[in-house]
């Protein structure tokens, strides 16, 4: 069992700006970001690339070539969270020799209504395999709770057909000034009941991520992924780190490590 507590430093392409306005997110998270600039001035050691998407669900990444590349020159290690990527943007990634946090989903009617992308399922497949083929590290990012249940069961069953080495699990939460904010997301014993059947089909690595909800609720599935067996989990909750007080804490993103 890992456990995480990232210093990795958020930068964001696009500033404030986002074209997709995803409604789980509606561009909330950009705020908190810093610029390009700014990381390159600042001490920390690993560096998370993501930003606004456009209508295509892309990042400028191979606009910002010279200033990744002069991250990547002063020993910063990058995680880019790129969204669907074009030839360039590929190549970039080989440069740079990041690891690929991407965001993945057989759940069509997330993709199209919440998402507000004109992509299918096959498309998130694709693009996995085209990243593996190019040599990238690519570890897949699950977000359950989204949608209906019977798609995040799609979803997981895909993942453990694909088998990548590590995928992080992640689970809706409300978020203020979004439109998804008066959403219950999903239910503990729904989610126990599609972790255990992950869990008994898919043998790599699996991290509860950084996001999910707080409060009671978070003190359950840390204690559930726990029981599970999971390989670690993101920023655990006071409790279950007091069960292991002697435990090492990571310092940067899960995706690194």
């Amino acid at each position: 069992m890992k456990f995480f507590n990232p210093k990795t430093l958020s930068v964001s392409l696009t500033g404030t700006a986002c074209q997709l306005k995803c409604d789980h997110c509606f561009g909330h998270y950009l705020k908190a970001m810093v610029t390009p600039k700014e990381a390159l001035q600042s001490n920390a050691n690993s560096i998370l690339i993501s930003g606004g998407f456009n209508q295509k669900g892309q990042i400028p990444l191979y606009e910002n070539r010279e200033i990744l590349l002069k991250l990547v020159s002063k020993n910063k290690k990058l995680n880019v969270h790129p969204g669907f990527l074009r030839d360039e943007d590929i190549d970039l990634l080989k440069e740079l020799n990041a690891v690929i946090s991407f965001d993945f989903t057989q759940d069509e009617r997330v993709i199209n209504d919440i998402y507000h992308l004109s992509v299918s399922p096959k498309d998130y497949e694709k693009q996995y395999w085209q990243l593996l083929h190019n040599g990238l590290s690519v570890v897949p990012h699950v977000c359950l709770g989204l949608g209906e249940v019977d798609a995040d069961k799609k979803t997981l069953e895909k993942i453990a057909e694909l088998n990548p080495p590590k995928t992080v699990l992640l689970i809706f939460r409300p978020t203020r000034e979004t439109p998804l904010y008066n959403k219950a997301t999903i239910e503990i014993k729904t989610l126990e009941k599609l972790w255990q059947q992950f869990r008994e089909n898919y043998f790599g690595q699996v991290i509860l991520g950084c996001m999910r909800p707080g409060g009671s609720y978070r003190e359950k599935v840390d204690k559930l992924a726990l029981e599970l067996g999971f390989n670690g989990i993101v920023k655990p909750t006071p409790t279950i780190q007091k069960k292991f007080k002697n435990m090492q804490i990571i310092d940067e993103c899960c995706a690194f490590s």
